[in-house]
């Protein structure tokens, strides 16, 4: 009995450890596995994606989805393949569209105890690159402020061109893509990602008083953390992240002159508890007679409709509808085993949408419901909404439905959202059967307002409000000084 209980264990644990170690980043996929998935991400975003071609002509995509086929004529690894898609999907120019990897691979990074990382945080507006932040503090050339003319010998635009075609966003929103590559360290993981690490890296630059020089810059790799000690955790030390986190999220601080209060709003969640938050925000502003409110959406990517409307509720002074349209291509798929919740997606749609003339799937009942201003706590006094190229999804909403108001100015740079419309409000993952590389499928398209122009350019700002050198140089918040200097006029 007991030889047989410790071949079992045995087996047991062989099991265990060969599925722990089971997962190879190296691994190569044959041209046949690739081109497979690669036919099925191609059905099914021509069966189901709503706005294939609403950025990009038929031709324009085909040719896309062509350029991506010739490139598997040889074994890939799943982060070589994620490129290939990436590449592919950045050209339907929809924000709300893009690749993951498998789980298994998430995993696998999950794992790693260090993570080499690019050293160089940049800030990034109309072709100039600015450093933002520079891991090796000890650097004395590549300093906050100094303006990058190259990378790698190639000079600084065509670097951005070449990431920005990995990107991608509503209607090729410029705004949106270079604030994603403003944005910690995305510009450095996506340059490795799509470049690999050489040895060295040469960087020209120019320092603050215009003098050229040149530096070679290498990876940096974090000590492994030391610190973390097991054992058991209070309830309370359990509670104190929640609270800290909800608390870096979205909160209100009222100004020691009592003129004006700072909201920040970071998220549209359904985990931030917003209901609740705006009641007791609002309500202490009108106890409080707060007369002027800033916004901060900059970092706002969007989230519910449902909590992105209440807060418009509690600030538009008439009442505002979501979308001039909002449908479906279809309510089933042929490739619905492949699509996550397909099955519970298809009961939802058969719902709530109805088949009108154009043999689309509308949702009627946002196309045509009006949402009325709360009266309690209604906000009355002059609120300014600081926007950015991170301002998406619902936040674009948000912007292009209370933009215009009179007691309300949007302030900042356009939105990375589009002004006309996204596709989004449902969109599952989609997972390749044989490389398990999972891609996001919108499967509504909204057009917010069918009067604005369809340029792929997000909701614009009143008040244009974008950086310089010097204030990258100086760490100042241009745009909520902007604010706070129009408040104290």
């Amino acid at each position: 009995m007991k030889w047989w209980m410790s071949l079992f264990m045995g087996v047991l644990l062989c099991s265990c450890k060969t599925g722990r170690e089971a997962f190879n980043p190296h691994k190569k996929f044959s041209p046949q596995q690739l081109q497979s998935d690669y036919r099925l991400f191609r059905k099914i975003l021509e069966e189901r994606h709503p706005s294939l071609y609403w950025y990009t002509t038929r031709p324009a995509m085909d040719s896309a989805f062509e350029a991506g086929s010739r490139q598997l004529k040889d074994s890939l690894t799943e982060q070589e393949f994620r490129r290939v898609l990436a590449k592919v999907i950045a050209a339907v120019r929809c924000g709300h569209t893009s690749v993951r990897a498998s789980r298994g691979y998430t995993k696998y990074m999950d794992t790693l105890k260090t993570k080499t990382l690019f050293p160089l945080y940049i800030k990034t507006w109309n072709d100039t690159v600015a450093v933002a932040y520079n891991i090796f503090k000890n650097d004395s050339s590549l300093v906050r402020g100094a303006l990058i003319d190259s990378i790698g010998g190639k000079p600084v635009k065509a670097v951005l061109d070449s990431l920005r075609g990995y990107i991608p966003a509503d209607g090729g929103n410029r705004i949106a893509q270079d604030q994603r590559l403003s944005t910690g360290t995305y510009f450095g993981s996506l340059y490795t990602w799509i470049n690999g690490w050489p040895k060295d890296l040469s960087i020209r630059f120019r320092d603050s008083s215009g003098v050229p020089g040149t530096r070679v810059i290498r990876p940096y790799k974090p000590p492994a953390d030391t610190s973390h000690k097991p054992g058991r955790i209070s309830q309370r030390k359990q509670r104190e992240p929640r609270r800290k986190r909800l608390q870096e999220e979205r909160s209100l601080q009222i100004d020691s002159s009592g003129r004006f209060a700072v909201m920040e709003l970071n998220s549209f969640s359904e985990k931030l508890q917003l209901r609740s938050f705006f009641r007791r925000s609002f309500r202490r502003l009108r106890r409080k007679k707060v007369e002027n409110l800033i916004v901060d959406l900059r970092s706002n990517g969007g989230g519910r409709v449902s909590n992105s409307n209440l807060f418009m509720k509690y600030l538009s002074n008439q009442p505002f509808k979501l979308a001039d349209s909002l449908y479906a291509l279809t309510r089933s798929s042929v490739y619905s085993r492949y699509i996550r919740n397909d099955r519970a997606l298809k009961w939802f749609m058969r719902f709530v949408t109805h088949k009108k003339a154009d043999g689309r799937f509308h949702f009627t009942w946002y196309e045509k419901h009006y949402f009325r201003p709360r009266k309690k706590n209604h906000y009355e006094g002059a609120v300014y909404l600081l926007s950015g190229g991170n301002s998406f999804s619902a936040t674009a909403l948000v912007m292009g439905g209370l933009r215009g108001q009179e007691h309300i100015i949007v302030l900042g740079e356009p939105t990375g959202g589009g002004a006309y419309g996204n596709s989004a409000l449902l969109i599952p993952d989609v997972t390749l059967p044989a490389t398990q590389i999972r891609f996001r499928l919108p499967l509504f398209r909204l057009v917010t307002d069918k009067s604005i122009s369809k340029d792929g350019q997000g909701v614009q700002p009143e008040i244009l409000v974008q950086p310089t050198v010097e204030d990258i140089r100086q760490g100042r918040d241009y745009k909520m000084e902007k604010a706070k200097a129009l408040i104290r006029r």
